[in-house]
């Protein structure tokens, strides 16, 4: 009998994996507000909510990995060089 795999979507490990799933969602030198980030984790399959990942990347991610940018009254993130 076969069995059915069932596509279900990736958690993350811890906030190591977390930081760099995000990390590896932008190309080169990209500005992204948290709402593109979002959508980019949740193509790749990981489970994620906006709010969830702007609050992670305020408290764990901004200033060490990530700078932001307000750009017309949105919060853009940018991977610091």
């Amino acid at each position: 009998m076969q069995e059915l795999k069932i596509k279900t979507s990736k958690k993350f490990v811890n906030s190591t994996d977390k930081v760099r799933a995000i990390l590896s969602v932008f190309n080169g030198n990209e500005k992204l507000p948290g709402d593109e980030i979002a959508i980019r984790l949740q193509e790749r399959g990981y489970r994620i909510k906006r709010a969830q990942l702007n609050m992670f990347i305020h408290y764990n991610m901004l200033y060490r990995y990530m700078k932001k940018e307000i750009i017309n009254k949105k919060v853009h993130y940018s991977i610091l060089s």
